[in-house]
């Protein structure tokens, strides 16, 4: 495992639901020691042949809901799945202004999941040297924490939806301090963008709740940014103009123009993902289909670099395993450089 500086790389957000799957276990199991946690991980990772790995709480959202949750203690608003994610009851931590006035902001040191997160995390440095990345994001938790009536806040009561915001702010500088004290120097941060899209918010209000924290972590912290949206109508070139990024990562739109448009115009961004979709050729289509995606993807924007084979989002529980195995063996037919231009 690692990423092979001459072919395309696969990069791929295998989460509790496939980690369980390929482990043969559930996700109280995988969660009850980082010695459990960090081995499936690595051992699903290896199944698929992807050339990176990240823990699934290191995408931060349903795991900082869950911090939300102890440190003002409302553990009945959490919910355990067997084969997916944690799942956070939407808007009842922050049901009324007064919740939200006196919300807690938690210590991840003290919070059980995320001390298992920072020790696995450890775990897997010692054994690949892969350097592990964490997450951030703002909406993301606004939405588990506010749930629907945070869309009615941006219109009615705006600087109530900011004071949440700043105290999401300051949960994610404290993730990363935790980070840093635990597990070590942070490479990247994934951030979860979940505001920049059309269907959600205006660009105006993406960037008032979401988009100036994204400004305020890179001048703080001075590292760098990768960028994930996975909705169907992403801001992202208008958010790349406003802010710099290490890279995107996203599926959508379909049409693989609008990348090679993308790619002209932000030569420095690296696209992660691009127009593979799990919800369509992955999932309902066949190996045959999966290699065309990846094909187009690699001759249109592999040519230069700065491009990862990326399905996105995350892959589903009863996906089709010769599906995603098809992605590797599809780099490896045509993802080879010097790639020629499409």
């Amino acid at each position: 495992m690692g990423i092979k500086a001459d072919r395309v790389p696969f990069f791929a957000l295998v989460l509790e639901q496939m980690i369980t799957r390929i482990a043969g276990i559930n996700v109280r199991t995988l969660y009850s020691s980082p010695k459990i946690y960090a081995n499936a991980s690595i051992m699903a990772h290896e199944f698929f042949n992807v050339d990176a790995i990240a823990l699934p709480t290191c995408v931060p959202s349903p795991i900082e809901g869950l911090a939300f949750a102890e440190a003002n203690n409302k553990p009945d608003v959490i919910k355990w799945f067997d084969y997916a994610p944690i799942f956070i009851k939407q808007g009842e931590i922050c049901k009324t202004e007064e919740d939200i006035e006196k919300l807690e902001i938690p210590d991840h040191n003290k919070i059980k999941l995320w001390k298992t997160t920072f020790e696995a995390s450890k775990i897997i440095i010692d054994k690949l040297k892969f350097p592990q990345a964490t997450g951030a994001g703002i909406w993301s938790v606004v939405q588990q924490l506010r749930g629907a009536q945070a869309y009615k806040d941006i219109k009615e009561n705006p600087e109530l939806l900011s004071l949440l915001c700043e105290k999401i702010y300051q949960s994610n500088l404290d993730i990363y301090r935790c980070w840093t004290e635990n597990v070590g120097p942070v490479p990247i941060i994934f951030y979860l963008g979940y505001a920049f899209n059309k269907t959600i918010m205006s660009f105006q209000d993406a960037m008032k709740f979401e988009g100036q924290y994204i400004k305020r972590l890179q001048k703080e912290l001075k590292t760098p940014i990768i960028l994930h949206n996975c909705g169907m109508k992403p801001y992202f070139k208008e958010v790349c103009a406003e802010i710099d990024f290490l890279a995107i990562n996203g599926s959508n739109p379909a049409d693989i123009n609008y990348w090679i448009d993308f790619k002209k115009q932000f030569p420095k961004v690296t696209i992660m993902g691009a127009n593979i979709d799990v919800s369509r050729e992955l999932f309902t289509g066949d190996p045959a289909e999966v290699e065309e995606k990846v094909k187009e993807n690699i001759l249109n924007l592999a040519p230069g670099g700065r491009y990862m084979v990326s399905p996105i989002c995350e892959l589903p529980f009863n996906v089709p395993l010769p599906n995603v195995l098809a992605i590797p063996q599809a780099i490896e037919k045509y993802g080879h450089y010097p790639i020629k231009q499409s």
